[in-house]
């Protein structure tokens, strides 16, 4: 059992708890263990193995109660409590909890008022207008919930590439792993590194097309086959998403792989441009056209190939969305696309300062093992006390503990250094949640907003750029507040934002946190037009989660995006400069 699973049975029975009027604490407890399973860098069912119980009450917020559901869980597969808990409701409860802002005093309120216990039956008391008149809700609450629920709906068509990836990844492996695979690759908006994915393509080439499918259908990893011929497999992954395995002949590979990866646009382009040359594109290959004679195939073999025969360099496949990718590769002016190499440092980090699951040592460690130069760590500020904001006797604190670990590195000849941050908070009137005091303690600030979202774009806009004319917010935190396929973003001019920005000097975030990629690629292109910088962080609350940093690389390559503008791919010294021309131009 992997610790996703797991960490969803936790979430479950927190939800069925909350839903029965539990207190708070008990609640919290299950949510807190939740999230130190999912953000574990081990598997928990190995801890278990080789450490048993005592391994898993030795993990921060697992206490003796859940540590022994959860040992019952990995012995029997299966978590008594829990099941008690799911067979005292309809199953549809289950389904409710996972419309985005419903919550589970509301689905409680819903259920035991109207006897409502599923998505559709929820739907149609909506639209009847039932929903309004119970206590705690009214008109608008009634059309957020149907908002939502399409929101909800959207979301199972959809996936997190940061959930897709490691099983498209998972399944290639296992695909290269057959002796008959000749290669094997990802396609559709996986290989593309959208951030969300719909079905799962993929490609392989062998000699043995029949047995290298018939091994797939068999593989575990496909919880349903609906599909098993000689040529393509279709299925369903645990979970319900549906997965393509088409298997081509070698001289076609290249032309099906950049078929088969899209989009649909690029591919209408490219067949365009290579009718205007007399040529057929095709996901066969690349055909020259000859009246009364069979066509001939000159290239299909190699993705290379096939964007050389009609006159291209090789596109990387983050850029095929038919935004001009075409014409740079035939005037020779794609970008230099930023790579994960070129990352030195990670500068938005959380760790048991405040709602992280890690030590400072513990994830400045982690991120020198990654073989980055520096770290900044920022945690909350005072009013994120939900999140365990740090006071400013905190903050002098975790700087005096940032000074020892530097001259630690510094005296064992380490070539390491750890930047005391804060992620302050951007208040509803645009001020900067930084503690006077302890402002010239702080190397950087980072700037977000966690609380008192509103679709009033006007007024969002201008608390932003207020906070950052403030001269206090050295890079803008995931700047729309979308959480993806949960909930929009807050109204705002992002392009105004983004241009002041630039004006003035601030950093501006591609939050690699799979649930963000905020910024997202459209304006994370726009920001390197228009001059403004950028920042790739994780937000990571755990070790394992720095790992997240790949998403962010993803969609600022599908922005176009070249490392200069990246100011975590700068070296320390010149980061360093510039924070310091900064402060320098505000004091």
């Amino acid at each position: 059992m992997t610790n996703a699973q797991i960490a969803q049975i936790l979430e479950e029975i927190a939800d069925f708890l909350e839903i029965e009027g539990e207190n708070t604490f008990r609640v919290r407890s299950y949510r807190r263990a939740a999230e130190t399973v999912a953000g574990l860098a081990d598997e928990v069912a190995d801890i278990f193995t080789e450490e048993g119980t005592q391994g898993l009450q030795n993990l921060s917020g697992i206490g003796k109660g859940i540590a022994q559901k959860l040992a019952e869980l990995l012995e029997t597969g299966e978590m008594t409590y829990h099941r008690e808990l799911i067979e005292k409701y309809p199953p549809g409860m289950l389904e409710m909890l996972r419309i985005p802002g419903l919550g589970p005093r509301t689905a409680a309120l819903i259920y035991h008022e109207l006897e409502i216990s599923s998505v559709d039956e929820l739907e149609e008391a909506a639209e009847a207008h039932r929903l309004r008149d119970l206590p705690g809700l009214g008109a608008k609450s009634e059309e957020k919930i149907l908002h939502n629920i399409q929101v909800y709906r959207q979301g199972t068509r959809r996936a997190l590439l940061g959930d897709i990836l490691p099983i498209a990844e998972r399944l290639i492996a296992m695909l290269r792993s057959n002796p008959a695979v000749l290669k094997a690759e990802m396609a559709g908006s996986a290989r593309r590194r959208k951030a969300t994915v719909g079905d799962l393509d993929l490609l392989a080439t062998c000699e043995e097309p029949a047995v290298v499918c018939d091994a797939f259908a068999q593989s575990e990893e496909l919880a349903e086959v609906t599909m098993a011929g000689e040529t393509k497999v279709s299925g369903r992954l645990p979970g319900g998403r549906q997965v393509d395995l088409r298997v081509v002949e070698p001289g076609s590979y290249g032309a099906a792989l950049q078929y088969f990866t899209g989009s649909a646009d690029h591919n209408v382009a490219l067949r365009e441009r290579a009718q205007k040359m007399d040529l057929t594109i095709n996901e066969y290959g690349v055909f020259k056209q000859s009246k009364g004679e069979k066509e001939e195939r000159i290239a299909g073999e190699t993705e290379e190939g096939v964007y050389e025969a009609v006159g291209l360099a090789w596109i990387p496949p983050e850029l095929r969305e038919a935004r001009g990718e075409i014409e740079a590769a035939e005037s020779g002016q794609l970008p230099n696309l930023i790579t994960l190499a070129d990352i030195r440092s990670d500068l938005h980090v959380h760790t048991t300062g405040s709602d992280g699951h890690n030590t400072l040592e513990q994830m400045a460690e982690a991120c020198r093992q990654r073989g980055y130069e520096y770290i900044g760590i920022t945690d909350h500020s005072p009013v994120l006390n939900v999140a365990g904001g740090l006071t400013a006797e905190e903050i002098k604190q975790q700087r005096q503990q940032i000074d020892e670990l530097n001259k630690q590195y510094e005296d064992e000849g380490i070539n390491f250094r750890v930047l005391a941050g804060l992620e302050a908070d951007i208040l509803n009137a645009g001020q900067v949640d930084v503690p006077e005091e302890v402002f010239d303690l702080l190397d950087f600030v980072l700037g977000s907003v966690h609380q008192g979202f509103s679709p009033d774009a006007d007024k969002m806009t201008q608390r932003i750029i207020e906070a950052l004319e403030s001269g206090k917010v050295d890079t803008l935190g995931h700047p729309t507040g979308r959480l993806l396929l949960q909930r929009e973003a807050y109204g705002i001019h992002l392009d105004d934002v983004i241009e002041a920005a630039g004006e003035l000097a601030v950093a501006v975030e591609i939050n690699a946190y799979p649930q963000r990629l905020d910024l997202d690629d459209i304006h994370a292109r726009f920001a390197q037009h228009n001059g403004t910088l950028l920042s790739i962080n994780t937000d990571a609350h755990a070790v394992s989660q720095l790992d997240f940093m790949r998403y962010g690389i993803a969609t600022a390559r599908r922005g176009w995006i070249e490392a200069p503008s990246v100011i975590n791919t700068w070296p320390l010294e010149e980061l360093q400069n510039w924070l310091q021309r900064r402060r320098e131009d505000y004091s």
